[in-house]
Order: structure tokens, then C-alpha cells, then sequence
């Protein structure tokens, strides 16, 4: 059985909304709400996300300024955003690596990551 995350969940893991299906293809509309299956928004997350992340923050790094003015400008995309995907994208991989259930990842049972 495919399991799902809706626009809602994804808005609340910080996506824009009127974006998701930029990032994630057409939704399946069988239900109530848009929504992706999982596998889509992890392998999103882990080969595209993710890995622009990484660059992002390697080349802002030494400037701890943007990196807190993003944050205290508190922007609708922005720093803590990323880091939580990156954050979720790297204990996916971990469990997956250590054999864990990638089901149980913070996020991927309706609870949202701080």
C-alpha cells in the first residue's frame, strides 16, 4: 500500500503550497486533497533537494550574516527549511543504511519536524 503525504503536510514540512507540483509532478487526486506518494517527495528531497542544500550552504557558510537574516526575516522558504529537509533527507538515508524503517522518521507519520 502507497502512503501519502497531502498539500497540507508538505505545507507544514515547509513547502509553498502553490508549488508542490512544480517540485513534485501531478498530485493523485483520489482523495480529499491533493497528495504525493512518499517515495516521490523522499527521492525529490534525497537526489535534488538535498544535494542544492549542501551547495547553498557550503557557499554561504562563512557568511553567518545571510544565513541569520534569512532566519530572522522569518521567509516563507528559507534557511531552517532547508536545514529540516536536509535534516530529514539525512535520517532517512542513516535508518535506511542501518536497516531501520524509513516509516519512522520524524515527518513521515503526520508529525511534523521542528
Amino acid at each position: 500500500m502507497t502512503e501519502f503525504y497531502t498539500a497540507t503536510e508538505l505545507e507544514q514540512l515547509g513547502y509553498v503550497r502553490h508549488r508542490l507540483t512544480e517540485l513534485f509532478g501531478e498530485p493523485d487526486t483520489a482523495g480529499s486533497e491533493e497528495r504525493w506518494p512518499y517515495e516521490t517527495v523522499h527521492a525529490v528531497e534525497r537526489d535534488v533537494l538535498a544535494p542544492a542544500a549542501r551547495v547553498v550552504f557550503t557557499a554561504f557558510e562563512p557568511d553567518l550574516d545571510t544565513r541569520a537574516g534569512m532566519i530572522a526575516a522569518d521567509l516563507r522558504f528559507g534557511w531552517p527549511q532547508m536545514e529540516q529537509m536536509l535534516a530529514r533527507t539525512t535520517l532517512r538515508e542513516d535508518q535506511k543504511r542501518s536497516g531501520r524503517t524509513v516509516s519512522s522518521v520524524v515527518g513521515d507519520e503526520g508529525a511534523v519536524a521542528p
